[in-house]
C-alpha cells in the first residue's frame, strides 16, 4: 500500500513538471496569439476595444494601450479631459460637514467616506461611525446618502444599537447639501 500511494505521488509531481514551460510562459504565448483573450471575458463592448487598439497598433504603429484611458473614460460619461466620478460640491460639503471627526476612508473617486468610531465623552460603551455616498456627478438633492450606525459594548461585544437613526442621517444630507449649495454659489459668484 506503502509503495502504491508514494508511486501515485511521485506521478502527480512528475507529470505537474513535465512540460518544461512554465504558467508565465503559457499565458505570454497565449496572449501572443490572440491579444484579446482576456477583454473576450470582459464583454463585447471590451472586446470591441481591445481589438481597435491591436488594429490601430497595425495600422499606426502605436502602443496596444494608446486609446485605453480615453475609451474606459467615454464609458463613463467623462469625455476627454474629466478627472472626477463624483459631484465636487458634494463631495466638499461632506468633507468639510464631517471636518472634526477622524476619517477612515476618504475615497474622492468611489464617492465613500467614512469616519472611524466616534465615541462621545464620558460614555465609553457607545460608539458611532458615519458612512458618506455621493451617488452622482450632479448637485442633486439625492445624490448623498448618509448611514449612521451606532454600537453598544455589553461587557464583552460591541452590539448593534437598533435605534432609528434617520433624523440624524437626514440631518447630515441636510448640512452636507446646504455646504454644497453655498459653495457653488459663492463659487458661481
Amino acid at each position: 500500500m506503502k509503495p502504491l500511494l508514494i508511486l501515485l505521488v511521485l506521478s502527480v509531481i512528475l507529470t505537474g513538471c513535465g512540460t518544461g514551460k512554465n504558467y508565465q510562459e503559457v499565458k505570454q504565448k497565449q496572449i501572443e496569439n490572440d491579444p484579446c483573450v482576456y477583454d473576450r471575458i470582459k464583454g463585447q463592448k471590451a472586446e470591441e476595444r481591445c481589438i481597435a487598439r491591436v488594429n490601430a497598433k497595425a495600422a499606426e504603429g502605436e502602443g496596444l494601450f494608446a486609446t485605453m484611458i480615453e475609451d474606459i473614460k467615454e464609458d463613463l460619461g467623462e469625455g476627454a479631459g474629466g478627472s472626477s466620478y463624483v459631484n465636487k460640491w458634494l463631495w466638499n460639503g461632506s468633507i468639510e460637514t464631517l471636518g472634526e471627526f477622524p476619517l477612515k476612508i476618504a475615497d474622492a473617486f468611489g464617492g465613500v467616506i467614512e469616519t472611524d468610531w466616534l465615541i462621545k465623552d464620558g460614555v465609553p460603551d457607545n460608539r458611532c461611525a458615519v458612512k458618506v455616498l455621493i451617488k452622482t456627478k450632479d448637485l442633486v438633492s439625492n445624490g448623498v446618502e448618509v448611514n449612521t450606525i451606532c454600537q453598544k459594548y455589553n461587557g464583552t461585544n460591541w452590539v448593534l444599537v437598533n435605534d432609528d437613526l434617520s433624523e440624524a442621517n437626514r440631518e447630515i444630507e441636510n448640512s452636507i447639501l446646504s455646504l454644497a449649495r453655498k459653495n457653488y454659489l459663492a463659487f458661481a459668484g
